[in-house]
């Protein structure tokens, strides 16, 4: 790069509109009940990184482009957060302790995957302000946006790249995070999350599980940027569809197939029966078949009889031809007929609607119920998804639950098919006073959440 060439700075919502994909992709694996709950703890933090780089490469290697420093670091987030979706934290705890720390442990993740590379791009470049050429020091200025503010910059290669300070890193990333976003943490939580605020990349000895995924997840950002240098693989640049748009796309449309009613019998025409020795001409199929379609005479006399008759039959010579008889060519088909009824022949039977069908004696849920976003106020997505795939399976006669004389009991094999462990659905029920028990082998739900699964027999 050129350090006389000047560069534009670029706002945090430019920045987060550009990565708008991958920020989408945070928002789903953050898994937050409420949307001010994600902007709180999740995109605050996105903002105020993209604030801090503006549009700062991250390195001459990596992510050079203008903005690769804010690219680098959502990507980096991004396979953190997927990376610690097959973790187990805390497991030196007890269960009731570690499904409270358990979310604690995926944020702080998500906080040192974004702060790992705070002080990359000022390791190995010069930024100078270009009204007053000042240099900028983000331990003395802060943010690079509110510095700039607006103006232009210059931007110099450094001869050698500045040591690897983790200090520094974790000043910066103090700085960055605040103290809003830490209220209520565990000691251990945040013990493992400013050590794993840690931009060494080889492994050390004693590193934590935060410390581990971050470590591989800026490894794999790495090597993602790196290879795409290289053309070995390239982004998909074509726009992927929305989930609900692809759901509208393979719906099954069903129609009723309309009956095509036979042509009314003619006592002067008989249909032809083919032998195998000859073919009949497409031409007297139709016309003996479809009279009523033909533009032209209802048939010709010499057409009715005569081919179903052999020439010997017939009382004729063998070498003498039938006018309506071709060539013997076992292969010909008559392909007029490709696809429509004969004479004669029962209508097909209609199409089937897969919707009218459903085991007799359940209730079918066509839709979401109207108390289902009530009873379910400031539950997780998980939960939800839960419900509503329960009540699509009863429904359709896959999975079995009962209504007893406090609520409806579901089975605990059964929540755990569905990628929910049975103790947090009772963690979370008892939370909206939704649980009646919890025995042994099954939860019993309140009546007005097994309303949301299957409707209650009167």
């Amino acid at each position: 790069m050129s350090g006389t060439a000047l560069h534009q700075p670029m706002e945090a919502p430019a920045l987060l509109a550009a990565h708008d994909r991958r920020v989408a992709l945070i928002r789903q694996a953050a898994n937050e009940a409420s949307e001010d709950e994600y902007r709180l703890h999740w995109n605050a933090l996105l903002v105020r990184c993209a604030t801090w780089f503006s549009s700062l490469p991250y390195s001459p290697m990596l992510y050079r482009e203008p903005g690769g420093a804010f690219r680098c670091t959502v990507e980096t987030a991004f396979y953190a957060m997927r990376l610690a979706g097959g973790q187990k934290f805390g497991t030196n705890l007890s269960s009731e302790r570690r499904r409270h720390v358990e979310p604690q442990y995926n944020h702080a993740v998500f906080l040192a995957a974004v702060c790992s590379g705070l002080d990359e791009p000022y390791r190995h470049f010069v930024v100078l302000r270009d009204r007053d050429r000042v240099e900028w020091n983000p331990a003395a200025h802060g943010a690079l946006g509110p510095w700039l503010a607006g103006d232009v910059y210059a931007l110099q290669r450094r001869a050698a790249p500045l040591p690897v300070e983790r200090m520094r890193t974790a000043l910066f990333a103090q700085n960055l995070i605040g103290h809003d976003l830490l209220g209520g943490y565990e000691a251990e939580v945040l013990a493992q999350l400013f050590g794993a605020i840690n931009p060494v990349a080889q492994p050390q000895g004693g590193e934590s599980l935060v410390h581990k995924v971050v470590r591989q997840a800026v490894a794999v950002a790495a090597d993602f940027d790196r290879k795409a240098q290289h053309a070995v693989y390239e982004a998909v640049q074509y726009p992927v569809p929305p989930a609900l748009h692809v759901a509208a796309a393979v719906q099954p449309v069903v129609t009723k197939a309309t009956p095509v009613p036979p042509a009314p019998a003619t006592a002067s025409v008989a249909p032809p029966v083919p032998q195998p020795s000859a073919t009949i001409a497409p031409e007297a199929i139709a016309e003996a078949a479809f009279p009523a379609a033909s533009a032209g005479p209802v048939a010709d006399p010499k057409l009715t009889l005569a081919p179903s008759l052999a020439p010997a039959d017939a009382g004729g010579s063998p070498d003498t031809p039938l006018p309506s008889v071709t060539a013997p060519d076992t292969r010909a088909k008559d392909d007029s007929q490709l696809g429509l009824p004969f004479s004669g022949e029962s209508p097909p039977p209609a199409s089937v609607d897969p919707a009218s069908m459903r085991p007799a004696g359940r209730p079918a849920r066509a839709s979401v119920p109207p108390a289902f976003d009530q009873v379910l106020e400031g539950q997780p997505n998980m939960i939800r998804e839960f419900f509503r795939a329960l009540a699509e399976d009863v429904a359709a006669g896959k999975a079995r639950v009962n209504w007893t004389d406090k609520g409806l009991a579901v089975p605990k094999r059964l929540v755990g098919s569905y990628g929910v462990a049975s103790d947090t659905l009772v963690e979370h029920l008892r939370r909206r006073g939704l649980l009646v028990a919890n025995v042994q082998a099954e939860i019993v739900l309140a009546p007005r959440a097994g309303e949301l699964i299957v409707e209650r027999a009167e």
